[in-house]
């Protein structure tokens, strides 16, 4: 109140005051604002010399209105002569500006103060200026407290907000893509979502119009609302601010959205005028190729009737143009005549690479930028990498063919010869009890090793001709990793190995045949078992993203591997060449297919010792 009653604004509300007053007084005309009629905030008492007056103070004593001023926030008295020149008191004294109420009380015309001649006015401003509703309370509310309370709230919003996109963007996506508002704000169209927004903007308009509409005085109602702050201003700016944040909060979750999902995915096709446009492009673009592009393996009959058609609408349309058509047909005609050149050069340039390669000379390289003729280049081309590719590929067959028997012939061989030898030494009737038993035993335990090879090969062969059943059901392959753990325990507390597995808490759902992946897990840890170096480390890994799960296994070999990496997914290969340890060689070659036939992946990487295998299922978000 202090700073609005000394600024230039009150003056000139109490100028305007003034002038309505002695409008009244005198019964003049010329001059009125409703405004300035009912005024209650500043008391007021006018004389004129003809002992007219006119005071909001009539009911009230002497004795009263020198209470009054003697408790006001501000007391003035102006007095007029006969020319009506001015004599002003004020209790503000040098702060009140009385040049500037002189200017807006004439406009800065002079002439128009003997309008004022022989008036005495007295305005009081009581300590309860705040409490009343008319101009000089609105003004102070808009133009002194306003501002500041505007920015009040703007850097408290700005500051919420802030904070609230880094959160949004602190809180993992895959926890807010479980959220039902963030998935469907998600998924609706983009023009839908403006459209939300404009709605938002709309009802703060209409919220806007309807506080404007509550108040009958001139200004800016929304300050007045805001200064006021009654119930009606905290039912709004809790409604208004709880949709804002909502729709900024989604906002930002689409952002990562689209940041996850690729912008085709995310934006573009999420919009449906994205995905008009990208039809309209798409078939605009295969028109376009469809007319201009000729296959030599077709049958291109139409399409050579329609560009001839092209060909003589232009020349007909060329023609009916007069000196200038003249001039673009003889232009069109080079043009079409060096590019029937530019075909003939290529076609020879062609011929003579295939006569190159009609001589058995593979190694040519041509240019396949060649319009029409461009997929008989790329043919000619790839005709020696492929000749190499089909040598290459020859050659490694015929000795994974040669391995192959190799290995197969010893791994079923040995425990055979030793069937053989035993059942030999058996035919002796002279053996005692006890050396017959222990034969026996051999016997068991060889034949038992014959028939787990003959099994993993059965197996092996049906795996990877994807003749497999499967009963994939949603597990969670976590819980099914430690039962797996759990059934090798002895074999694991046996070795010498030191296992350290990280793995997370949660459940992590795939769509699975539990008994071959719990195969799948068991070969692996099996081949670590077995070819691990003695008193080593274990490290096994389980990652998830939102679409898929690894499992990460890491160990020191204890035989130098000095192969590549996809040799030892192949049937019958084994980490130890010289096949002194037991096993099919069978184990990852299984695997490998098991997990391919539940579209998974099998990753295999050798760094020196350290052999690292990636096992890959794909998620599913389904209970």
């Amino acid at each position: 109140m202090k700073n609005y009653i000394e600024s230039s604004d009150f003056i000139y509300n109490l100028t305007r005051l003034t002038r309505s007053l002695q409008q009244a007084i005198n019964e003049s005309s010329d001059w009125y604002e409703e405004r300035y009629v009912d005024v209650k905030s500043v008391k007021y008492n006018v004389k004129t010399g003809e002992e007219k007056s006119l005071s909001n103070m009539a009911d009230i004593s002497e004795d009263q209105i020198k209470k009054e001023i003697k408790d006001s926030l501000f007391y003035m008295k102006a007095t007029f002569d006969e020319n009506g020149n001015p004599e002003i008191e004020t209790s503000l004294g040098n702060k009140f500006d009385k040049g500037n109420f002189i200017n807006n009380l004439t406009y800065s015309n002079n002439e128009r103060l003997k309008e004022y001649s022989n008036l005495e006015v007295v305005y009081i401003i009581p300590q309860d200026f705040e409490a009343y509703d008319d101009i000089f309370t609105a003004s102070m509310k808009d133009d002194i407290t306003f501002p500041d309370y505007a920015m009040l709230i703007l850097i408290i919003g700005s500051l919420s907000i802030l904070i609230l996109i880094i959160a949004a963007f602190a809180i993992p996506y895959s926890k807010q893509n479980e959220i039902g508002i963030c998935r469907g704000f998600n998924k609706m169209f983009l023009e839908l979502k403006f459209f939300v927004w404009i709605g938002f903007i709309g009802l703060c308009a209409i919220v806007a119009g309807i506080i404007g509409n509550s108040y009958t005085y001139y200004g800016n109602e929304i300050g007045r609302f805001i200064y006021d702050a009654g119930p009606e201003f905290y039912l709004v700016g809790i409604i208004l601010t709880t949709i804002l944040y909502l729709l900024i909060y989604l906002s930002t979750v689409y952002l990562k959205y689209i940041y996850h999902n690729g912008l085709k995915n995310g934006l573009i096709d999420n919009s449906l005028f994205g995905k008009i446009f990208l039809i309209c492009v798409r078939k605009i673009r295969d028109t376009i190729k469809r007319l201009i592009q000729i296959d030599l393996r077709e049958d291109n009959y139409r399409k050579l009737i329609a560009i001839s058609g092209i060909n003589l609408l232009a020349i007909l349309i060329l023609g009916s143009g007069g000196f200038l058509g003249f001039i673009l047909a003889a232009g069109y005609s080079l043009f079409i005549f060096k590019y029937l050149l530019k075909i003939f050069d290529k076609a020879k340039e062609l011929n003579d690479a295939s006569s190159q390669v009609a001589e058995g000379n593979f190694d040519i390289n041509i240019d396949e930028d060649m319009g029409i003729l461009s997929p008989m280049a790329k043919n000619l081309n790839n005709i020696n990498k492929g000749f190499s590719l089909a040598v290459d590929r020859e050659i490694k067959s015929q000795r994974m063919k040669a391995e192959l028997i190799s290995n197969v012939s010893h791994d079923l061989k040995t425990p055979l010869t030793s069937i053989i030898t035993y059942v030999d030494l058996l035919k002796n009737e002279d053996l005692d009890l006890k050396t017959k038993k222990e034969y026996i035993e051999i016997l068991d335990k060889k034949s038992q090793r014959l028939k787990v090879l003959i099994e993993d090969l059965f197996e092996a062969s049906k795996a990877s001709s994807g003749n497999v059943d499967l009963n994939l059901e949603n597990i969670d392959i976590v819980a099914l990793f430690k039962q797996t753990m759990g059934e090798l325990e002895e074999k694991i507390n046996d070795s010498t190995l030191q296992f350290k597995i990280n793995a997370p808490e949660n459940k992590v759902l795939c769509s699975l045949d539990g008994r071959r992946t719990y195969r799948v897990f068991e070969n692996i840890m099996t081949n670590i078992l077995k070819y691990a170096m003695e008193n080593s480390r274990v490290y096994i890994d389980i990652t998830e993203n939102p679409h898929e799960v690894s499992f990460i296994f890491k160990n020191i070999s204890a035989y130098e591997m000095n192969f590549e990496a996809s040799e030892i997914m192949e049937r019958f290969t084994r980490g130890d060449e010289s096949r002194s340890t037991e096993g099919s060689g069978l184990g990852l070659s299984i695997a490998k297919s098991l997990i391919e036939l539940q579209n998974g992946r099998l990753e295999i990487s050798i760094d020196g010792d350290l052999f690292k295998l990636i096992v890959t299922f794909p998620k599913t978000n389904k209970e």
